[in-house]
């Protein structure tokens, strides 16, 4: 049984003889990518602030941390990352802010990250609106040390870092989405191109003859456009 052996030179030849079509269909893509980042996705923006878990209590009790200390402290700061995004939490913000909100849209919009092995604390406010991000990012962290005196009796949130204002959108990824693009369209191409070429057996020209069926050239008859009319 024959079987059909491609080799890169091969690859590279059809590659080269139809790199015209590569390329532009790379660009379109790419273009594409381009115009569906810029006018269909709504740009969202995410205004941060970082809070610091201390616990006083327990820093009155001894003058030096122990193994156990951090272990609680970081246990703490994950407690503290599920409070922020409870049901409490969103209802004081949207009643602080005086917000036509629903308990859920808040919550969607929260997103919270501990700060490595640490007691800091990123709270992320992400929307559609600037202002409102920033404004909820803020009240955020106010609604966190007021539930958290409710809670333990003790405020232990201290904000180390207020949220400001976003400057530019957080998503979408503009250079991310455009690359992806870029890489997609010329993937497609270049498999558009060589399933086309494998597929297509008619003979267009000696090369075909003398390289794909690998048979000696032995003559053309040249076309004529007048003896065909």
């Amino acid at each position: 049984m024959n079987e059909e052996t491609i080799d890169l030179s091969t690859l590279w030849r059809i590659i080269k003889k139809k790199m015209n079509v590569i390329v532009i269909i790379t660009i379109l893509i790419t273009m594409a990518s381009g115009i569906f980042t810029f006018f269909l996705i709504e740009p969202k923006y995410t205004s941060t602030v970082a809070v610091f878990i201390n616990d006083v209590r327990q820093d009155e009790k001894t003058t030096g941390q122990t193994i156990n200390d951090i272990n609680m402290y970081q246990k703490l700061v994950d407690t503290y990352a599920e409070i922020t995004k409870s049901r409490t939490v969103a209802e004081d913000v949207i009643k602080e802010l005086d917000l036509d909100l629903g308990i859920g849209d808040i919550r969607e919009m929260i997103s919270t990250s501990p700060k490595g092995n640490t007691q800091f604390l990123n709270l992320s406010v992400t929307s559609t609106d600037r202002e409102l991000a920033y404004k909820v990012a803020n009240q955020l962290a106010l609604s966190l040390k007021t539930v958290s005196g409710d809670l333990r009796g003790t405020d232990i949130v201290q904000i180390l870092d207020s949220a400001n204002v976003p400057s530019s959108p957080s998503s979408p990824n503009v250079k991310m989405n455009l690359a992806v693009g870029f890489v997609l369209g010329l993937m497609l191409s270049v498999f558009g191109v060589f399933l086309l070429e494998f597929l297509d057996k008619t003979v267009k020209d000696k090369e075909f003859i003398m390289n794909d069926l690998d048979l000696p050239f032995l003559g053309a008859i040249p076309y004529d456009a007048k003896m065909s009319s």
